[in-house]
């Protein structure tokens, strides 16, 4: 009875350390993590294609990789990508709590089999970290459970039931069956203590990769070896999931230490491994929170998820949280300052707040660098297509194909070049290939009528706007000096994107000349007065030119920014033009083009 009582508690207590871990899996994932800017950040492909899906079967850790791109779709809401985490992590557990029962002669010590999950949560606290690797630990550790519970005692049969396991798992995961070998195999040496056989299990596991690679799939005999093992894609594994797959040997291992160690009759350890009290157990569980806590701590990124959050409002044109974003300290990156610079002029204030947005990177500020285009080459594409070049918009939306892939947001804007070009046999491609997503089924659809002669694209007043900036005749862009078409562009009066940040690039590179030369076509457009930084760029010319000035019909500088400009050079003045010196005290303008001038503009040597 006593007995009884005692199994029913544990049952009990699992349960609800279970519960709690899980639920606080969740919780961490959904509100901390955020898994829908894992997808922001990774754009898994996956079509309802039959072609698409056999492609994966003609090489190896490809239905692995099947599985993990039709998963990865739930990362899409958050809700759902952090539900699939907590099951993924809690399939790792239970098999790993299987394998850890299968070879001791105790109950697991201190909840060992949770401790996998935790460095999971780690990992997939990085964006970037791929749900693949997590896939092919946990059809590992399944084989590993088939091959311990089903080994027959023969030594054919068990040679066999290997064999089967460990080709069928290198087939669907590729290098990653190296896990299960080298579990298998320390389980046979330590545990059955067998020589023979495990050295024929080392044969084979380093003969099959070889034998692929040289007759069956069309791949290197060194991927053959590493792939999914080292790396996934663009991403390298780290000595953190070294370290997850050393876990399993080590619990082997210490198996084997524990079995000699209870024969020896030590009271200590025999009464933490079988009397199980409940301040035993609830200092084993208070252990595990503590590791979850110290991990879910150290491993969240704030700055990487506010990036990738600005990145997703920016896409989304949510241009109002794009700022909010940025004004939260998220370092500046080239990436960051074009999309703030984005946000600012779609939110109607680039010319009177950009610089209230720290402005590191001069011109570059306005297009992307020549070292960051290619990783964050739909980026690039996005604001073509806001200028109305949509022939480098498409050129930019192909290499952001050929870096990431079909996925959804470059098929997205593929479609749309292509109706804006009036293209629609091209459109209905992508628009087709959009149709076999999970997610973007009804975007096709709703830009599906565009195709018929009867619906015009340019209805819409955001593409009737496109078609009025759209140049009428091609000029050649420059590759490393994008900048250099917002000239062109400004030729057409409707453009006032490209006049603003034509004007905004003479800015920021200190081309104040420039910038006077071309401020009459102002009056091209409904500004209600002189933009905030064009007066503040104008005082500074009147300055250069000993007054001559800048005259616009009908505007005048406001007193506001006089006054201003006139305390500005009182301070540099008071301080003789020291400008360390009068930086504390000219803070309170750090928001015009004077402080930019003084402190941030950097003229090319």
């Amino acid at each position: 009875m006593k007995e009884t009582c005692g199994k029913s508690r544990d049952k009990i207590f699992s349960l609800l350390f279970t519960t709690v871990l899980l639920s606080f899996y969740f919780i961490y994932l959904l509100l901390r993590i955020n898994p829908k800017l894992i997808y922001q950040a990774q754009e898994p492909v996956f079509f309802i294609d039959r072609y698409f899906i056999y492609e994966f079967f003609s090489y190896p850790g490809g239905v692995n990789e099947l599985l993990s791109g039709f998963l990865s779709q739930f990362f899409y809401y958050s809700w759902t990508g952090a539900l699939l985490l907590v099951l993924v992590f809690a399939f790792v557990t239970l098999n790993t709590w299987l394998l850890v029962r299968s070879i001791t002669t105790i109950r697991p010590i201190f909840y060992l089999h949770w401790i996998p999950s935790i460095i999971l949560l780690t990992l997939h606290s990085n964006y970037r970290f791929p749900l693949v690797l997590t896939l092919g630990l946990l059809w590992a550790l399944l084989c590993v459970n088939i091959y311990i519970r089903l080994v027959p005692s023969k030594t054919i049969p068990r040679l066999l039931l290997y064999l089967i396991l460990q080709a069928v798992l290198y087939y669907v995961t590729a290098g990653q069956a190296f896990i299960f070998s080298l579990v298998i195999i320390l389980y046979e040496t330590v545990c059955h203590r067998r020589i023979a056989l495990p050295l024929f299990y080392v044969l084979f596991a380093s003969l099959v990769p070889y034998i692929g690679a040289s007759t069956v799939f069309i791949i290197r005999i060194r991927d053959a070896y590493t792939m999914h093992l080292t790396s996934y894609d663009i991403y390298r594994v780290t000595w953190l999931s070294w370290l997850l797959y050393a876990f399993f040997p080590i619990v082997l291992l210490t198996a084997a230490f524990e079995r000699r160690y209870i024969k020896a009759g030590n009271n200590l350890w025999s009464r933490l491994l079988y009397r199980r009290s409940v301040a035993i157990r609830l200092a084993g569980a208070a252990v595990i929170f503590a590791l979850v806590a110290v991990s879910a701590f150290y491993s969240y990124d704030k700055k990487e998820k506010l990036f990738f959050l600005l990145d997703r409002y920016a896409r989304f044109e949510e241009w109002d949280k794009v700022l909010d974003i940025a004004q939260k300290g998220l370092p500046i990156s080239n990436v960051v300052q074009c999309q703030v610079n984005r946000a600012l002029y779609h939110s109607g204030y680039l010319c009177d707040k950009m610089f209230g947005m720290t402005q590191l990177f001069g011109g570059d500020g306005i297009f992307l660098h020549e070292s960051v285009r290619a990783p964050f080459a739909l980026q690039h594409s996005d604001l073509f297509f806001d200028l109305g070049l949509i022939n480098e918009s498409e050129h930019w939306a192909h290499e952001a194909v050929a870096a990431n892939g079909d996925t959804a947001w470059n098929l997205q804007r593929l479609a749309l070049v292509n109706l804006a070009k009036q293209k629609p046999v091209i459109a209905a491609k992508y628009l087709k290939m959009l149709h076999r997503t999970m997610w973007h089924k009804q975007w096709a659809e709703e830009h599906q009528k565009y195709l018929s002669a009867g619906n015009d694209f340019f209805e819409r007043p955001k593409f009737r706007y496109l078609k009025s900036v759209m140049p009428e005749s091609d000029f050649l862009v420059s590759p490393t000096e994008p900048e250099l078409c917002l000239e062109e562009l400004i030729k057409n009066t409707n453009n006032k994107m490209a006049f603003e940040y034509f004007m905004a690039y003479c800015l920021l590179e200190g081309q104040i000349g420039r910038f006077a030369r071309h401020l009459q076509r102002l009056n091209h457009f409904d500004y209600p007065k002189i933009p905030r930084h064009f007066e503040e760029a104008m005082l500074i010319y009147n300055q250069l030119t000993a007054g001559k000035g800048i005259a616009l019909q009908g505007k005048t500088i406001s007193e506001q920014t006089i006054r201003k400009f006139n305390d500005f050079n009182k301070i540099k003045a008071k301080y003789k033009n020291d400008k360390k010196a009068a930086r504390k005290e000219l803070e309170k303008y750090r928001d015009t083009y004077w402080f930019y001038g003084l402190y941030y503009y950097k003229p090319d040597e």
